[in-house]
């Protein structure tokens, strides 16, 4: 770049009547040095560029960004140097990220447009609508009249502070008695509706008046209305979409309560007659038929409004045979569901939902199909039904449907998951061809991504593989103590493929029957982030803390009196008082339930199944990674290399209380979901050996072995002369619900 030098400046051809301030002693200025911040700095000046048309043409600013595309009429901005001209066509105004300035932030250049402003404005009004206010006489008044519901004061004898607020609807009615603006009292009736949705009122009514009435330690200035508004609701938009003496909706979630009822009696007594679980407390049966048959049907059920199908329940192969201890299962522990309801139908799903349709004929009386002669299928099948459609009158505010005459409605059934549950892309589709009401997947998450999901400000890359890693403590019991000791257990878990998921929440549906298919698929991906998250995640929820009880060891049974042998005999010790080593304080021992494991998250039964032997421990353990087995030959078909730890994708929970040990012993898992979800699972086994077991998690929960080394001639026999079984290893999966408890049973009774 040439400096300028002085020089004599002739007068100019316009004229000579320049002020001094526009020349300083005739001497050249010299030319000012143009940044990108200096340009930016000008752009969001008041007064805007001050360059001259004729600077504006010959800045070589123009012709670069002219060959960068760059557009020049929104900043009239011009360099006086090829450089900076170049600096600043890699920096456009409109890709400011203001944050990034300094206290800019909400900052906006030019005019805030009609569209900005309502954008804004609905942004502000759904961070308030989420309060749903608190629990007085006004902000119910108010919540009834956003449901679009009418509302009215019935006013009590004078000097009297007693209130009773009607809310009606067209087939809905409820009376909430108050007194100095406190809940006393709640009543709901379904005046347009038979006995079949009357005979329900009364519960749904309790659930109401608990979401209202104040708890112990509660203030009436802080209680507030978030549970109540969602169980009303899903009441309020049940008479919304019905239509008045033509269509009644409760009606309709009243008649599929009743067949699926109808069915669930069927599938109970035929597992009651099933000789092979002979022997087995109702409660166990109950369990079967809710995870593996057509789910429990319930109505105004764990504190929801409404009609539900309970599908999967945590730890359903360990059911509590004391009242209080059913008592607390049913109140902490996790029971997954789809609360049944109707929804408007959706159009731009690509899917052909039928019409909503009420009837209570869904399934035939008897509910099994007659077996038809040359039938190749020869177990029971359920005769489903085909209602007739339900028809309406034309819509009034469409012009020209009077002239069509009666029309099907416009709501289908609707199904809401509870809890909401991880899926993969695969099944996601699979549901949307059969029939199920769900938008069409992008896939943008991982389904690893959706069970651990990135911290927030983390970087992840679902193209990439992916680590997790936790250390967990497992409670283990020495042969002949009495005392529980802790192992530690360093699971790591790889992602090699990404496998693209999404969290299923709400969907619709035309038949009952499609619900009930979804059911084993539902269950599959239940139990598999279940098991992922109880090997994973720190234990935060509520344990399993039984009544005391004191029962001598000496009542312990030595026998096995069981077919099951070595499982049964670790899974059914009958309650003990067992002493911490942390506590002197007795600890109840189960090891029906936890397997000898863990017995402060596990709860203290009172049957004995098969008597008791203690546990095994063998020698010190070796902490040998797959890589390091050369010895071992397992029958697998998955990758054992572990990828290096440290890149972006390599994520640590600590669920121990001491964070990640040395000493722990480790246990490497590789997840893969090419058609069904699997695990192979490494961890030292024996002596000098690294067991390798390939599992397969398929539909309704069930663990299938794929190939294993950990069953051989040296343990194919239990003690007491039983044969060992491959599929007993999944078995035991399938009711520990935690790999590392698993792979404890596996070590210490199988090595």
């Amino acid at each position: 770049m040439t400096t300028p030098t002085p020089m004599k400046h002739t007068l100019s051809q316009q004229g000579s009547s320049r002020t001094p301030s526009q020349t300083q002693q005739g001497a050249a200025a010299t030319p000012p040095v143009s940044t990108p911040f200096s340009m930016a700095h000008a752009a969001l000046s008041p007064h805007g560029s001050r360059l001259s048309p004729q600077a504006f043409k010959k800045s070589p600013a123009i012709s670069a960004a002219a060959l960068l595309n760059h557009p020049t009429s929104t900043s009239a901005v011009s360099f006086d140097s090829p450089s900076a001209a170049a600096a600043f066509s890699n920096l456009q105004l409109s890709d400011l990220d203001f944050k990034s300035l300094g206290g800019l932030a909400g900052l906006q250049v030019g005019r805030n447009t009609e569209d900005e402003k309502a954008k804004r404005l609905d942004e502000v009004i759904s961070i308030l609508s989420r309060n749903r206010g608190y629990v007085s006489e006004a902000g119910l008044e108010r919540l009834a009249q956003k449901l679009e519901l009418d509302c009215m004061w019935d006013e009590h004898i004078a000097g009297e502070s007693k209130r009773t607020l009607i809310i009606a609807g067209s087939a809905l009615e409820l009376l909430i008695g108050f007194t100095d603006n406190i809940v006393q009292s709640l009543a709901l009736a379904f005046p347009e509706s038979s006995d079949s949705v009357n005979k329900h009122a009364e519960d749904a009514g309790n659930i109401l008046l608990e979401n209202l009435k104040l708890q112990p330690g509660q203030s009436p200035l802080t209680k507030q209305l978030d549970k109540f508004s969602v169980n009303f609701e899903r009441l309020a938009i049940l008479d919304k979409l019905s239509i008045a003496s033509v269509l009644n909706l409760y009606e309709a979630i009243a008649g599929v309560f009743d067949s699926l009822s109808r069915l669930h009696q069927w599938e109970l007594q035929k597992i009651r007659e099933d000789a092979s679980l002979a022997g087995r407390s109702d409660e166990y049966l109950r369990n079967i038929v809710l995870c593996t048959r057509s789910g429990t049907p319930a109505m105004n059920a764990r504190g929801k409004v409404g009609m539900r199908i309970d599908y999967w329940k945590d730890k359903h192969l360990q059911p509590p045979a004391n009242p209080q201890m059913a008592a607390y299962v049913e109140k902490h522990e996790k029971i997954w569901g789809i609360l049944v309801g109707c929804a408007p139908i959706n159009m731009s799903l690509g899917v052909n939902v039928h019409p909503v349709r009420v009837s209570h004929h869904w399934i035939s009386e008897n509910v099994e199909r007659p077996h038809i002669p040359g039938d190749l299928h020869t177990g029971p099948m359920v005769d489903w039904l085909e209602p007739e459609d339900a028809l309406v009158p034309p819509d009034p505010e469409k012009a020209g449907d009077s002239l069509l005459g009666p029309r099907l409605p416009s709501v289908t059934f609707s199904a809401t998951f509870d809890p909401p549950i991880h899926i993969s892309y695969g099944l996601w589709e699979q549901f949307r061809s059969m029939g199920i009401g769900i938008p069409a997947m992008d896939a943008s998450k991982s389904f690893d991504n959706l069970v651990f999901p990135i911290a927030p400000g983390g970087y992840y890359d679902p193209t990439e593989p992916r680590e997790i890693h936790s250390t967990k403590d497992i409670k283990y019991q020495l042969p002949g103590s009495p005392a529980w000791k802790s192992r530690k257990y360093a699971n790591s878990l790889y992602i090699y493929k990404p496998v693209y998921g999404k969290t299923l929440t709400e969907a619709s549906f035309s038949h009952p029957q499609h619900l009930i298919a979804m059911l084993p698929y539902l269950r599959q991906y239940a139990f598999l982030s279940t098991l992922l998250e109880n090997s994973f995640k720190e234990d935060t929820g509520p344990k399993r803390t039984p009544p005391q009880t004191t029962v001598h060891p000496d009542t312990f049974s030595k026998k096995t009196t069981t077919n099951r042998d070595e499982f049964d005999r670790f899974m059914s010790l009958s309650p003990a008082t067992i002493k911490s080593p942390s506590d002197d304080a007795p600890t109840p021992m189960d090891i029906s339930t936890s397997m000898s494991i863990d017995p402060v998250s596990q709860p203290n039964h009172s049957h004995n199944l098969s008597g008791t032997v203690p546990m095994s421990i063998d020698g010190a353990s070796q902490q040998l990674l797959p890589s390091q087995a050369a010895h071992s030959q397992p029958i697998s078909h998955f990758n054992t290399q572990v990828p290096p730890t440290g890149g972006p994708n390599n994520h640590t929970i600590t669920s121990g209380p001491s964070g990640p040990d040395p000493e722990a012993i480790k246990i490497d898992i590789n997840l893969t979901m090419v058609h069904a979800p699997r695990l192979q699972i490494a961890f030292p086994f024996r002596s000098s050996e690294t067991a390798i077991v390939v599992l397969e998690i398929r539909e309704n929960g069930q663990v299938h072995v794929e190939s294993q080394n950990v069953l051989d001639e040296r343990n194919s026999v239990a003690p007491n002369g039983r044969e060992r079984r491959v599929e007993d290893l999944g078995k035991m999966l399938e009711t520990v619900e935690d790999i590392g408890k698993w792979v404890e049973f596996v070590r210490t009774r199988w090595a």
